[in-house]
């Protein structure tokens, strides 16, 4: 290792950064201790990290359908969902009908 090197290494370890000088002062670390307990992560950020330890909680309590049930289930919709297509489709043509016969 040269003498630049090692210069530039001690004021390295003597200079903090301007971001770590900023946090040992906001939260008032002394090397060998632990932080403060005080120390709290914004509201913000902690309302982002409830939502999501709350969705997980929600997901672990859900019962999700066997592959039977779901298949079962999504011909259950296709078939209302034709039936319903039919049903607008003759009401349509029906009152195409009546009002072609009134009018004209």
């Amino acid at each position: 290792m040269g003498e630049a090197s090692k210069t530039k290494a001690k004021e390295s370890e003597k200079k903090p950064s301007k971001i770590k000088a900023a946090l040992n002062k906001r939260v008032e670390v002394t090397p060998g201790k632990h932080l403060k307990k005080d120390v709290k992560a914004p509201k913000w950020l902690r309302a982002i990290g409830d939502y999501f330890v709350g969705s997980y909680k929600e997901l672990r309590q859900v019962k999700w359908p066997t592959r039977r049930a779901t298949w079962s289930l999504t011909l259950a919709v296709i078939l209302f969902t034709a039936a319903l297509i039919l049903f607008i489709i003759a009401i349509d043509y029906g009152f195409e009908q009546l009002f072609k016969q009134v009018i004209l």
